[in-house]
């Protein structure tokens, strides 16, 4: 069956109300119950707000097709805005006999959209559009915004969106969501879109009439190949933001010279008398996860000790929150004779757990030399016996920026960053992080910073805002400066 867009246009009353029976209202809190006056023997439905309990629509035509999704044609009730609604899908939920056709999936509106005035529209996108503390969440949803996460995350941070610090989105109908950080006009989503493929494209125009009539700019990272179209499409700058790092195991075997350094570096740990093993709150009583607890914080706190920044950072990287871990997974190094934990690595979920990406590792500074290498192959064989396709090093950060020319990429971020990564080095240990990385001999693949509607200076300054690149340690930034300057300069002697 060919589907045909149905247009309506329903009057609005009084914009300055503060009655809740509103566009927002009439969008996310929608109550289907039956009709019990059937038109011209069709089966239709009344839609009640779940706030007043006044009735809001009534539907008289149905439209079905084989797939189980229905389009119809509704009255409105009450007054509302002048709006089209765009793809107005209704699943069915119960059989024909209830008379009860089911709830409303979505109803969106055409990024080019005129036929409101710009208040009435900004006003409506922002409603749509709402940014929520995490920790705001009903259990419900909640369970919603996770089980998105774990289903449709593409990117190494896409589960971090359940991080209680995080910001979030999540349709009323959770059917998407996104993790965002807000830092006055700008808007930072990390971690990609968290919703099926066929939905993505329309959350992109709904952010795009949000950046246009309210004046933000906004940030979407962590984007892959698959969504880039679908950002250049609507008319997003597209600029590479680094190299996505993918293993991939059923072919993986660590044989040959390509791999002689991991080998080196395993059989090394080994001598050295140290172990690996998945840990989990659920196989420990209280105490002794506390204990653990306790050793990891440690362990963390020693690692950033005499970093740039002795402290975790934001948005594309996440927080050691061990009493929310989730589906997360996390793996420990240890040596059992000395009853000492060296390192650990915490593994996010990706694409329903057919992938996993080590998106935290932390060591002592006095453990084995090749431990955090010693863990990660251990991982990576743990995972291939599972039957796991992919394990993700996580991204190379600005590596090769300046070589992706898009339809619109941005001057801006495409040089800033390429200069960044040369010049950050001695700060950032760009240089030295893409050759540990590579050492595992992975497939990349380009990732993107989407941004509508233009990148600027100021917004490139708040993005090192958002995540804490200015809450640095001068002292340490000396310290290894200094270190830098003296290896450059043996190295040249």
């Amino acid at each position: 069956m060919r589907w045909e867009t149905l247009w309506f246009s329903m009057r609005y009353g009084a914009r300055d109300s503060n009655d809740p029976r509103e566009l927002k209202t009439f969008l996310a809190l929608l109550a289907p119950i039956p009709d019990d006056r059937p038109a011209n023997g069709q089966d239709c439905v009344s839609f009640n707000c779940s706030i007043c309990g006044q009735r809001i629509v009534r539907i008289v035509k149905v439209r079905t097709c084989g797939c189980g999704m229905i389009q119809v044609q509704w009255m409105p009730f009450i007054q509302l805005p002048n709006w089209r609604l765009i793809d107005t899908l209704i699943r069915m939920t119960s059989n024909s006999d209830s008379g009860n056709v089911g709830s409303v999936v979505r109803a969106l509106p055409q990024a080019n959209d005129q036929c409101c005035p710009s208040p009435v529209c900004a006003g409506s996108v922002a409603e749509l559009l709402q940014f929520r503390p995490v920790t705001s969440l009903s259990p419900i949803e909640f369970a919603a915004l996770e089980r998105l996460a774990f289903e449709h995350g593409q990117a190494p941070d896409s589960y971090l969106a359940v991080e209680s610090h995080r910001h979030c989105f999540l349709a009323p109908d959770h059917s998407a969501a996104m993790s965002v950080i807000v830092s006055g006009r700008y808007v930072h989503i990390s971690g990609g879109i968290l919703a099926p493929l066929e939905a993505r494209k329309q959350i992109i125009i709904r952010l795009g009439e949000l950046a246009k009539h309210t004046k933000r700019l906004i940030n979407c990272y962590s984007i892959g190949e698959q969504d880039r179209p679908l950002f250049e499409d609507a008319g997003w700058e597209v600029t590479k933001f680094g190299e996505e790092t993918s293993l991939k195991l059923a072919s993986l075997g660590w044989s040959g010279k390509p791999y002689e350094w991991v080998r080196r570096q395993f059989n090394y740990c080994q001598r050295m008398g140290l172990s690996c093993r998945e840990v989990s709150q659920q196989m420990m009583d209280q105490e002794s996860w506390q204990k653990l607890t306790d050793k990891l914080f440690e362990i963390q706190r020693d690692d950033l000790k005499n970093r740039i920044y002795s402290r975790e950072l934001n948005l594309l990287v996440g927080k050691l929150q061990l009493a929310s871990l989730g589906r997360r997974r996390l793996f420990i190094a240890e040596n059992r004779e000395a009853a000492r934990i060296e390192a650990f690595v915490v593994a996010n979920p990706m694409r329903g757990g057919q992938g996993w990406a080590f998106e935290m590792y932390r060591k002592r500074r006095d453990a084995p030399r090749g431990t955090v290498t010693f863990l990660i192959k251990w991982i990576v064989d743990a995972l291939k016996v599972e039957g796991v396709g992919e394990a993700s090093l996580c991204m190379l950060l600005w590596k090769d920026s300046q070589t992706f020319v898009g339809k619109r990429t941005s001057p801006l971020i495409r040089w800033g960053l390429a200069v960044a990564y040369h010049l950050g080095d001695a700060f950032y240990n760009t240089k030295g992080i893409t050759h540990f990385k590579t050492r595992f001999r992975p497939d990349l693949s380009n990732c993107y910073v989407c941004v509508t509607p233009k990148a600027t200076i100021l917004s490139c300054i708040n993005f090192f805002h958002t995540i804490g690149a200015f809450s640095f340690s001068p002292r340490n930034i000396f310290r290894n400066s200094w270190q830098c300057l003296i290896r450059r300069k043996s190295g040249g002697d």
